[in-house]
């Protein structure tokens, strides 16, 4: 007996597909991010498998979302880091 249900890897693909006309209309560097996205939705390929009760696509809006809250942590934290180490030079200059 084969599969009935698509794998999480053949939903993502079918719904890059469907978003197709979409991302053709968009500008080349909105299409990059769109693209973008949909990776990040593939990188969490296998924890979408598990999300059995959201549809597809919610479980790929989630693994954008995750991906794109780890990118702006990650830039809040250097701005954090670049802004004290701008006030340590401050007041080494200042003395």
């Amino acid at each position: 007996m084969g599969r009935t249900l698509s794998t999480s890897t053949q939903l993502i693909a079918q719904e890059v597909s469907a978003w197709s006309a979409f991302r053709r209309a968009l500008r080349r560097e909105d299409q990059e991010i769109l693209d973008s996205l949909f990776q990040a939705a593939k990188y969490h390929v296998a924890a979408g498998s598990y999300a059995s009760k959201a549809s597809p696509f919610e479980a790929m809006m989630v693994a954008m979302l995750i991906e794109a809250y780890k990118s702006n942590t990650r830039l809040e934290k250097r701005l954090a880091r670049l802004e004290k180490e701008g006030r340590k030079d401050d007041a080494q200059t200042s003395v």
